[in-house]
């Protein structure tokens, strides 16, 4: 009876030491499932987004995407007045924008400087790209590789969020779902026009179902380009993408704002051209090396 207690209570304890060893195991790859890192947007920040859109297809937007990562991991972080650099993913295979966000214009363009002045980062920079252009790894077929020049490239500041209150005006990397939508036109002047679409179009985001939890409205910094990005949340959220409501363009306060009495001409209308309008999946964000200091 004794012997066969001790057996019983041996069994007990290896039994919750085995739980115990083994809940530790799931809190430890809990651990290490680190949060996504954020995209962050602030208005009044002046922070500059560099935007670059390439084409890709169903068959290699994936793999393109994974060698961008690779390569870009860590050639950017270390970068003065670098912010972030994310990888977002078209759902129908077709396209991959490339976004990081700069502290401001002049961080930019010294670093595109950089590449010119500086041998070292030129040299990076050149690595960088070299194995891009390959666009494939180690056995993949040649028929993955694909272009590496973007067929559109722009930077923005941001000219408006919107926000549910008590949330952040960010977007998670791994799994958002957002939508990007594009427009250009001929002149500055007209993207004003755009501009005050676009902000008619925010006034009403708030009263959508379901709603996104973060809308940025993005002017061009050296072209007539205006941008909406638009955060819904994560894909597995929706079962049905065909169900998300698109923000779009109203030309209500433009047509308000050009009635002029005291002019007899006709209204120029602004030539305005959709560059983008598409579902992405934000895949990859990489943030800055956060700054060190040594201890006293």
């Amino acid at each position: 009876m004794i012997r066969s207690l001790q057996r019983n209570l041996l069994a007990i304890g290896l039994f919750f030491s085995v739980m115990v060893m083994g809940w530790g195991v799931v809190i430890e790859a809990v651990l290490a499932n680190k949060t996504p890192e954020l995209l962050m947007f602030d208005s009044a920040s002046g922070e500059v987004n560099m935007v670059s859109v390439y084409a890709t297809t169903a068959e290699t937007q994936a793999d393109t995407i994974k060698t961008f990562f690779k390569t870009s991991k860590s050639f950017y972080k270390k970068i003065p007045g670098f912010h972030s650099f994310s990888m977002l993913a078209s759902q129908d295979g077709a396209r991959i924008i490339e976004l990081t966000q700069w502290q401001d214009q002049a961080s930019y363009d010294a670093f595109k400087a950089s590449l010119t002045s500086d041998a070292s980062q030129a040299e990076d920079y050149t690595k960088y790209y070299e194995k891009y252009k390959k666009a494939k790894d180690k056995g993949q077929s040649e028929t993955k590789a694909t272009a590496v020049e973007p067929f559109l490239t722009a930077s923005f500041v941001i000219d408006q969020v919107v926000s549910p209150p008590g949330l952040l005006a960010a977007i998670a990397g791994g799994a958002s779902l957002v939508q990007f939508s594009g427009f250009t036109t001929d002149t500055v002047e007209h993207q004003d026009d755009l501009l005050a679409m676009a902000q008619t179009s925010l006034a009403a985001v708030p009263a959508m179902y379901p709603a996104p939890r973060t809308t940025v409205l993005l002017k061009g910094v050296e072209s007539p380009y205006v941008a909406l990005l638009a955060n819904w949340g994560n894909t597995t959220e929706f079962s049905d993408l065909d169900q998300i409501p698109r923000i779009t363009l109203t030309t209500e306060s433009v047509e308000q704002d050009s009635v002029k009495p005291e002019s007899t001409e006709p209204e120029k209308e602004p030539v305005l051209m959709t560059t983008d309008d598409n579902l992405y999946q934000v895949v990859k964000v990489i943030s800055s090396k956060p700054e060190t200091y040594d201890k006293d």
